[in-house]
C-alpha cells in the first residue's frame, strides 16, 4: 500500500485498489475527550463519524480489551457513506493516547479487511 498524508492532521492513509489503512498516532487522549475507550470510540472517534451520522449503520463485537494495563476499544462497523457504498470498517485503537488502526473496505471484501486489520495489530507499536 502506498501511504499518502489525509486530510486531517495527524492521519495517515495508505491505500491499494479498494481498500485503504488509516493509521492515527496517537492524536487524541483519553484525558481529553473521555478515560473510557468505548465512549471515545461512540461519541468523539473522528474516524467514525460517518458512521454516526448515517442513516443506515450495523454494529458488530463491541468491546472493551484488556491487555495488562493496556484498554483499547474494537469493534466492526457498516455504514452507507456519501457516494452510497456500502462500507465495512475493523477498528482498534490504542489505550491512554487513542492509537488507531483503521481497515476500510467494500462490504463485499470484509475478510480481506479483517485480515488486514489483524496483521497491522499484530505488527504495529506506537511510539507516541
Amino acid at each position: 500500500m502506498d501511504g499518502t498524508p489525509q486530510e486531517r492532521p495527524g492521519q495517515f492513509l495508505y491505500a491499494h485498489g479498494d481498500l485503504e489503512l488509516v493509521l492515527v498516532p496517537g492524536r487524541d487522549t483519553a484525558a481529553r475527550f473521555s478515560s473510557s475507550p468505548l465512549m471515545y470510540q461512540k461519541n468523539h472517534e473522528p474516524e467514525l463519524a460517518a458512521f454516526r451520522d448515517s442513516s443506515w449503520v450495523s454494529a458488530t463485537g463491541i468491546r472493551l480489551v484488556e491487555t495488562g494495563r493496556t484498554r483499547f476499544p474494537t469493534g466492526s462497523f457498516t455504514w452507507i457513506d456519501d457516494q452510497g457504498r456500502e462500507v465495512f470498517v475493523r477498528n482498534g485503537p490504542f489505550a491512554g493516547r487513542y492509537h488507531l488502526v483503521i481497515v476500510i473496505g467494500p462490504e463485499a471484501k470484509r475478510d480481506q479487511v479483517q485480515a488486514r486489520h489483524a496483521h497491522v495489530l499484530a505488527t504495529y507499536r506506537p511510539t507516541a
